[in-house]
């Protein structure tokens, strides 16, 4: 029962470290050079506007909002 509980926990990482793996790979994919290119990208995932990130442009009002919006819209 004890190697049970070792092999389990030894898997747990594993699955959240692809679960932030595919969250970080949405986010590299959905850095624009412009404004424009970002909200037309916001109105693909169904949220508005745009938001820099440093030098490029992200989808959605804020942060927040395009996690939201990504989990909706893979």
């Amino acid at each position: 029962m004890g190697k049970l509980f070792l092999g389990l926990g030894l898997m747990a990482p594993l699955a959240l470290a692809g679960i932030g793996f595919t969250s970080v790979q949405a986010q590299a994919n959905d850095m624009f050079p412009t404004k424009a290119a970002a909200e037309k990208r916001a109105k693909e995932l169904k949220c508005s506007g745009a938001f820099s990130m440093g030098s490029e442009w992200m989808p959605c009002k804020d942060f927040d909002a395009y996690e939201k919006a990504v989990k909706k819209n893979p």
